[in-house]
């Protein structure tokens, strides 16, 4: 019996406390599982190096959280990674220490990961969080006009989410058709 089976049987809540239920109990599957999380990290903190200031230092509780609520919940690790770190800290003790720049900085990464991830012929994007914050980006071919998209101007309807998008096919004001769900 390893020793991470028998402090797991000495203390029956400690699967609770463990990242993914079905975590190896030998420790070289554990760092191999933890290289596999790493990229995560990274892309979660350096991109949004806020975050730090709610889990110092190092964000691990923080992470550790969010990953095992996103592991139960079978969520994609795509482009909505950032919207739902966001849509976890609101709902978490983290929660009252966000404020609309941090989420702002999440919602800018999420859509900078869709625009260099997407084949579609959509132009950009457009996201919301239903506080009130929204953020637009552009592919490379919209950028190319090189003045301010008339579709960032337009009045948006509110969000029927939490936190909603919109893949817009022109930079003309009628390139927002509805809001879609972030799931």
């Amino acid at each position: 019996m390893t020793a991470m089976e028998r402090f797991a049987r000495a203390d029956g809540r400690a699967a609770c406390r463990l990242p993914f239920p079905d975590y190896p109990s030998n420790a070289r599957s554990f760092v191999h599982l933890d290289a596999k999380l790493l990229p995560y990290w990274h892309a979660l903190f350096d991109i949004c190096p806020g975050l730090l200031k709610l889990d110092p230092p190092d964000g691990l509780d923080l992470f550790r959280q969010f990953m095992t609520w996103a592991y139960g919940r079978q969520l994609a690790l795509n482009w909505t990674f950032h919207l739902n770190v966001c849509r976890w800290l609101l709902g978490s003790p983290y929660g009252p220490q966000l404020d609309e720049e941090l989420v702002e900085t999440m919602l800018v990464a999420a859509a900078a990961r869709w625009v260099s991830r997407d084949d579609s012929a959509a132009l950009g994007v457009v996201l919301g969080w239903q506080g009130g914050v929204r953020v637009f980006d552009w592919k490379a071919r919209a950028r190319l006009v090189g003045r301010s998209p008339a579709a960032e101007q337009e009045e948006l309807p509110p969000l029927p989410w939490d936190f909603a998008w919109c893949p817009l096919s022109s930079s003309n004001a009628s390139a927002f058709r509805r809001w879609l769900r972030v799931s």
